[in-house]
């Protein structure tokens, strides 16, 4: 499938956006094209395969919401619907863990098993199968509240809130209805079922921010992300024995900064797109690398799957709702989770683990904080932040380093990898030369960090303003930071990492 910033992508999105309004007058007919281009983009990815199991998948939770509606036991259902979609994500992910076994037992029995290679994980599976999730949890609740669920039992309106081909390929991962710490890019709430059965007749929203958004997502992702990693992360992760210590440091810094970029600009990229075709998407990403501690970093970072995380896992846990030891081990459960819905190697599972522990520690410190100095636990939250500018400043340094080093497991395509990447990182410092200047893009990049604040406030100001400013003025500064993206990216069209997970 192409990718959403390539040529073709850009030309069959324009020509899509033109029928697409033409039919401004029949949100119905809106819907369903948006859903036929939904499936046919899902069919393109993965061909029949990837389509017949959204299809089925699709079905399946339209039938087990009508139970959770009409049945004497709705929870027995919601139950059913949440155990079958995570058995059938689990399947699918972690297909490859038992494909070999598979084979070999049907070569055994004397039965082909060349038909296991071209099974493959289906574009969007594990972001529409969170979605299947909020919305079955969201009729449940309905339900128990006596609130009337509408026309939420639209078999097209369900297929199309799954498939919505802007958000199936790497999020955000939309709601059903809204959800705190939820927002669009003006602070709106963002239900997608409440939008798509809207029955007013839908608008295109905010123009001149959509425009800029895809134009900085452009720069993000294309410029930015591409040159990052051609430069200073790929090589270094391929074989980190060959690089000096210094290197590899930059490639550790280099790739957060990388994933950020791509995954950021992609979701700059979609929430453009639901903006051009009337859709409230929400915002991922907050600045979060100025975050002061590793628990609002997940306030900042992927903020669709964290707060996805706190709403379906965490709370059900029990939050913190029974006692200090409980809370702190329903955190870790939850941080694992994470780690491993991002795919199936033993890396992910060390990653979600270091941020579990992360998240503890930063609990305990807190307690330990509010008794010495006798003030609520409240109170003594970002202790370090609020006490001083170089507390603040401390506080957001030592914040990134967690996150980068935690990000080392993530990127490393084994455990085994990451480790040797880490012993040469403590080890390469001699007897090894450099063979690039890390001094360069430690300069960039302690640049780019003095000047994230600013320019974290000039964009949320920009977005604010974009369409009261008179049209003109944003042409020229937009199509100037477009023709350097062009001439500045680096060759090739980057994908996005998070369409792997």
């Amino acid at each position: 499938m192409f990718s959403f910033i390539s040529i073709e992508f850009g030309l069959s999105f324009i020509a899509f956006f033109c029928l697409y309004w033409l039919l401004g007058a029949r949100p119905q007919l809106q819907n369903l094209l948006l859903l036929c281009t939904s499936y046919l983009i899902v069919y393109l990815s993965g061909k029949a395969q990837a389509l017949f199991a959204l299809v089925i998948f699709t079905v399946f939770i339209y039938v087990i919401s009508i139970r959770i509606n009409v049945s004497s036991k709705p929870k027995i259902w919601l139950i059913s619907g949440y155990m079958f979609t995570l058995l059938n994500l689990m399947v699918w992910k972690y297909f490859d863990f038992f494909r070999t076994q598979l084979g070999d037992g049907l070569d055994t029995f004397g039965h082909n098993s060349d038909w296991l290679a071209g099974i493959i994980l289906p574009l969007g599976i594990s972001y529409y199968s969170f979605q299947a999730i909020s919305y079955l949890v969201s009729l449940y609740q309905l339900r128990s509240n006596a609130q009337p669920a509408n026309r939420q039992f639209s078999l097209p309106g369900l297929a199309l809130y799954l498939s919505f081909f802007p958000t199936i390929t790497a999020g955000p991962i939309a709601r059903a209805y809204d959800a705190r710490g939820l927002t669009d890019i003006s602070s709106k709430p963002c239900g997608m079922l409440t939008q798509i059965h809207m029955p007013e007749r839908r608008r295109i929203l905010a123009p001149a921010v959509a425009l800029c958004l895809i134009v900085i997502a452009l720069m993000k992702n294309w410029w930015l992300s591409g040159w990052i990693a051609d430069n200073w992360v790929d090589p270094v992760f391929a074989n980190p024995m060959q690089y000096h210590s210094l290197e590899i440091l930059a490639a550790i810094y280099g790739y957060t900064i990388q994933l950020f970029f791509n995954f950021s600009g992609y979701s700059d990229l979609v929430v453009a797109m639901g903006l051009l075709l009337g859709f409230r998407l929400p915002v991922n990403f907050r600045a979060p690398l100025l975050a002061h501690n590793i628990r609002e970093f997940w306030q900042r970072w992927h903020i669709s799957l964290s707060t996805w995380i706190r709403d379906y896992i965490y709370i059900p846990l029990g939050g913190n709702r029974h006692g200090m030891v409980r809370t702190q081990l329903n955190l870790l459960v939850a941080m694992v989770l994470s780690g491993i819905w991002h795919g199936n190697g033993w890396h992910f599972f060390i990653w979600g683990l270091l941020h579990g522990a992360g998240m503890i520690a930063l609990n305990l410190g807190d307690l330990l904080y509010s008794r010495l100095r006798h003030c609520t636990l409240e109170q003594a939250r970002n202790g370090l932040s609020k006490s001083n500018k170089a507390g603040n400043i401390i506080s957001i340094v030592f914040t990134v380093h967690f996150v980068c080093f935690c990000f080392v497991f993530f990127r490393a395509p084994t455990v085994n990898d990451a480790f040797l990447l880490l012993h040469a990182l403590l080890y390469n410092h001699v007897n090894v030369p450099l063979t690039t200047n890390p001094f360069y893009f430690f300069s960039l990049l302690l640049l780019a960090w003095m000047l994230y604040p600013l320019l974290a406030k000039f964009i949320a100001s920009l977005y604010e303003r974009a369409d009261t400013l008179p049209r003109y003025s944003l042409i020229f500064p937009l199509l100037l930071l477009l023709i350097l993206v062009l001439i500045c990216a680096p060759a090739g069209i980057p994908g996005f990492i998070y369409a792997n997970f």
